[in-house]
């Protein structure tokens, strides 16, 4: 189980810093992070990391959904 939740945050990760400016990525952003934020920076992608580390397994199973 462990082993997949973190694949599944690597995968959220990844789809995020590749497609940044993706409706997806500013999505799951925006309700991990900030309701206003308007962009995607590297910057928020470490934020993103640091969140989803601590994230219940439900909400990292809805933004993987999101993503994938």
């Amino acid at each position: 189980m462990m082993a997949e939740r973190s694949l599944e945050i690597e995968r959220i990760l990844d789809f995020v810093s590749t497609n940044r400016n993706s409706y997806a990525s500013i999505a799951v952003c925006r309700r991990a992070l900030d309701p206003g934020l308007e962009q995607v920076t590297r910057e928020t992608v470490d934020e993103l990391r640091n969140y989803l580390l601590q994230a219940p397994d439900a909400e990292i199973d809805a933004y993987y959904s999101v993503v994938m």
